[in-house]
């Protein structure tokens, strides 16, 4: 017979015993579940700051895009900045950094023309899992938005035919071919040839006519959709006027011949008009010319005004170009005549012919716009193509003999024929 001693004996019944198991369990497991919980809760409120953040990321990243698309390309880091701070997201402030990129820095529209991509990034402070580490823990949103140019429907307008009544409001003929797929062509004209293209003449991209369109003499519209009936297109510079013109400059409007250094022109009223001929050279600051009488341009001048300038002609004239001119303008991008570089009168009388012909050489980054006149584009009158940014609005649009716009116009403050500027969030 075995005897237990009692010490041994109640180790023995306490082994045994399994009353208060659970009790001890849960003891043992109560930090593991308030650990999970707290994780939990931390990753809850992980979660809606990220949805602020990305709030603030997708207001920015848009606000900062139509500032880039209707011209103020200085000021978009500030204006997405301002308005992440809007969300309480302040650059520099409470572990907040907000940068702005044009163009992204990453993603797949690193070469999208127009696009701006906002990041947002907070630098977090840790509760419950500082027990696991105290390494620092950020959280970051980003968007990106890219120009659609207030044509949800297709490509861009370049030409416009403001006429409502006119026969060939828009007209191509001897072989004009607009190959950019992305210009489109708009008459505003409800007759039934208000667009007519013949002669060999090629339409690229889409076109809308408020009236009929006619197309013969192997002429072809390959772009699409091409519609007829279908209502007309505001003028998007009717509201822009130049102040009135100063009194008359004193500073050198003629010239011709080469010289050693190109003349240097200040803004002014000229009212003798320009006359530069024969290789002559002008280089012209920015701002408004008002140029009366004339504006001839001779064979193989050079007439250069990138820095935001605009050309009102200020009279009935028609200008004068000649063969193998040069002539390279940038349009302000802000101002009373944003958006136009070359600027005829409203109540000019409305059957002179503006012609751009003779081999003319246009480097144009805006609107070339005579709303009560005959715009002629002839003989490779064309601009920097695909790259440039170019438009024709006149009262009458007559295209011939290679003609080529390009609709590049992001960021360069011309206002698009058919709607208000627009972006669109992507990423």
């Amino acid at each position: 017979m075995r005897i237990l001693r009692p010490g041994r004996l109640s180790l023995q019944r306490l082994w045994c015993d399994r009353r208060g198991a659970y009790s001890m369990v849960a003891a043992l497991m109560l930090p593991v579940l308030v650990g999970f919980a707290g994780f939990g809760t931390e990753a809850g409120l992980w979660f809606f700051q990220h949805q602020k953040m990305q709030g603030a990321a997708d207001a920015a990243a848009y606000s900062a895009g139509l500032a880039y698309v209707l011209g103020n390309t200085s000021g978009l880091q500030s204006e997405g900045k301002a308005v992440a701070a809007q969300y309480g997201f302040t650059d520099g402030s409470g572990n907040v950094t907000v940068t702005v990129n044009q163009p992204p820095a990453s993603g797949p529209n690193t070469a999208t023309t127009g696009a701006v991509e906002v990041i947002v990034r907070q630098s977090q402070t840790r509760l419950f899992s500082a027990v696991l580490t105290s390494s620092s823990f950020n959280i970051a949103a980003r968007a990106v938005a890219v120009p659609t140019n207030g044509t949800p429907n297709g490509p861009v307008p370049c030409v416009l035919g403001l006429d409502t009544a006119a026969s060939k409001t828009v007209y191509l003929l001897n072989n004009a071919v607009l190959p950019d797929p992305n210009c489109g062509i708009v008459s505003n004209s409800s007759a039934a040839d208000g667009l007519y293209l013949t002669n060999n003449s090629i339409i690229d991209g889409p076109t809308q006519s408020n009236g009929g369109t006619i197309v013969d003499n192997n002429a072809h519209l390959n772009g699409n959709p091409n519609l007829t009936h279908a209502g007309t297109k505001p003028d998007p510079y009717a509201n822009e006027n130049p102040p009135a013109p100063p009194a008359c400059t004193s500073q050198t409007s003629s010239g011709s011949g080469v010289q050693r250094h190109p003349l240097q022109l200040q803004p002014g009223h000229f009212c003798s008009g320009f006359n530069f001929t024969n290789n002559y050279s002008v280089n012209l600051a920015p701002g408004v010319y008002y140029i009366d009488s004339q504006l001839t341009i001779g064979n193989n001048a050079v007439i250069t005004g990138t820095g935001g300038v605009t050309l009102v002609i200020n009279g009935n004239y028609a200008i004068s170009i000649g063969n193998n001119a040069t002539i390279s303008l940038t349009a302000p991008t802000s101002g009373p005549t944003q958006g136009i570089a070359v600027f005829g009168g409203r109540t000019a009388t409305s059957s002179v012919i503006q012609d751009f012909s003779n081999n003319t050489i246009l480097n144009i980054t805006g609107a070339i716009y005579f709303p009560n006149q005959i715009l002629n584009f002839d003989n490779n009158g064309s601009t920097a193509g695909n790259n440039g940014c170019t438009q024709i609005i006149a009262r009458q649009v007559q295209l011939q003999n290679n003609v080529d716009l390009g609709v590049n116009c992001n960021g360069t403050g011309v206002l698009p024929i058919g709607g208000s500027a627009t972006v669109a969030l992507v990423e």
